[in-house]
């Protein structure tokens, strides 16, 4: 690896070990080493110059190197970077692991790290990614003639692409994403298959797999490849949000709370992983299911109006009219200067039919909120609805 040409990114917190790893890669030959300390920098920095190659530490302040991961793997200038995950010992756990492959990490190494080792590693990255440029033309010529609607010309590409047999999971599972484009779910299927020969470990490859399965109505195959990409790597929101859905569709209410937390596993603090729950069988039209979800978040967090006003909309979509008065009316001993509150309970007192007690509580959103248009257009309705009862009981 001597006099490599490479811009290389090194992101490290330690300062001696930053400096110790900087004197390494020069020794090996690669000149342009950039270090910085934190996820933050890095970004900095990749948006100031080209950068050819990252080396980051897994546990950076700010931003994780999985974060840091999943931005360079999210954005389309810097997507295709080879990126070296550096830890130490057991740092790791395996769903951890399992994630960072979900954003195509081109490898780990393991601290104490050693220039030989280093040198092999990142030798043989390179070496691959230069085995890959061929493959990856075509891909991206096919990628283009699909954009002009040339269809026949960009299966060409990817019939081309194929015939050098790379030996990259990523590779297949791009293919077979462009063969769903181009409605070659056969041709897809093969891709996604020879993706799972070359690393029986990659979860996007049965995920795919599952979304095909799913499209030919094979709905328990699709599961069945779902759930493997999910033990895979536990950790995908996405994946786990899947399989709460055809969980719930199957009434399995518990299983599909289950894949629920550990989709948002991540969150902070439970109220939190609750409510992102509460807000998921909300969309799924369960409303019951995130009455429940709230009152957990509420019991961690009993101070948090936004629960209160989520809950609320639960008690409403269930025609729970009472009790969404009547969680109003707590929420305001919580927050008894938010409009948002007494407007929310003027809309459940109106859906009960108390228009006397609606009123009260829209004046009181416009005192605390002049500008409340929401609130000014439902009070006038109401008062010209009010009016219009008193003349006819008159007439």
């Amino acid at each position: 690896m001597d006099d490599l040409n490479l811009h290389l990114l090194l992101v490290e917190d330690q300062s001696e070990l930053r400096r110790a790893i900087t004197t390494m890669l020069k020794q090996m030959g690669i000149q342009m080493v950039q270090n910085v300390a934190t996820g933050t920098e890095a970004i900095e920095a990749l948006h100031e110059n080209p950068v050819d190659f990252i080396l980051c530490e897994w546990n950076t302040p700010d931003l994780s190197g999985l974060e840091l991961l999943k931005s360079v793997r999210g954005n389309s200038i810097t997507k295709d970077i080879p990126f070296v995950m550096l830890s130490g010992r057991g740092q790791i756990e395996d769903d951890e692991f399992a994630e960072t492959a979900d954003y195509d990490v081109d490898a780990h190494i393991v601290k104490p790290i050693s220039q030989q080792r280093l040198e092999i590693l990142m030798g043989g990255i390179l070496e691959k990614r230069e085995k890959l440029r061929e493959s990856s033309v075509y891909l991206s010529r096919a990628a283009a003639y699909i954009d002009m609607g040339a269809m026949e010309e960009a299966e060409a590409e990817m019939d081309s692409a194929h015939k050098t047999s790379p030996e990259s999971p990523h590779f297949w599972v791009e293919s077979a994403k462009l063969f769903e484009q181009l409605g070659c779910n056969e041709k897809a299927k093969n891709c996604y298959h020879q993706a799972t020969e070359v690393n029986a470990g990659y979860a996007k490859a049965y995920e795919g797999l599952a979304g095909i399965l799913e499209k030919e109505g094979k709905t328990d195959e699709a599961f069945e490849m779902l759930q493997k990409s999910v033990t895979i790597s536990p950790r995908n929101r996405e994946r786990q949000m899947k399989i709460a859905k055809v969980l719930l569709e199957n009434s399995d209410e518990d299983g599909a709370r289950t894949a629920l937390y550990q989709a948002f596993g991540e969150e902070a603090d439970g109220a939190a992983r609750n409510a992102q729950a509460a807000e998921f069988f909300m969309e799924s039209g369960r409303a019951d299911l995130a009455e429940a979800e709230y009152a957990f978040a509420l019991e961690a967090d009993p101070s948090n109006v936004h629960y209160y006003n989520r809950m609320g909309l639960a008690f409403r979509r269930q025609k729970k009219i009472d009790e969404a008065i009547e969680n109003y009316r707590k929420a305001l001993m919580v927050a008894q200067d938010d409009p948002i509150l007494y407007y929310n309970m003027a809309i459940a007192q109106m859906e009960s039919g108390k228009i006397d007690q609606a009123i009260a509580s829209l004046r009181r959103a416009l005192t605390l909120k002049p500008d409340f248009s929401q609130a000014e257009n439902v009070l006038k309705k109401l008062r010209s609805s009010a009016e219009l009862t008193a003349k006819n009981q008159n007439a």
